[in-house]
């Protein structure tokens, strides 16, 4: 529950923060719908653009083992 009300207050202050001039890339979009609609794929790509990353117990390398 948390995770989403965390989620949408991401979303609506990004939506509010918008920049007014529309430079570039970042351009203002007013519509709530289509903002949402942007707002989930920017996050997609970015999520797809994230290094994976791999826990030292799933590489082999234990810190807590003995002996290290």
């Amino acid at each position: 529950m948390l995770y989403k009300l965390r989620t949408i207050a991401h979303a609506i202050w990004s939506y509010l923060n918008q920049s007014l001039t529309g430079e570039g890339e970042n351009y203002s979009v007013w519509r709530p719908g289509q903002f949402w609609y942007i707002y989930r794929i920017r996050l997609l790509e970015n999520c797809w653009l994230r290094e994976a990353v791999i826990p030292a117990h799933e590489s082999g390398q234990d810190e807590y083992r003995t002996g290290n």
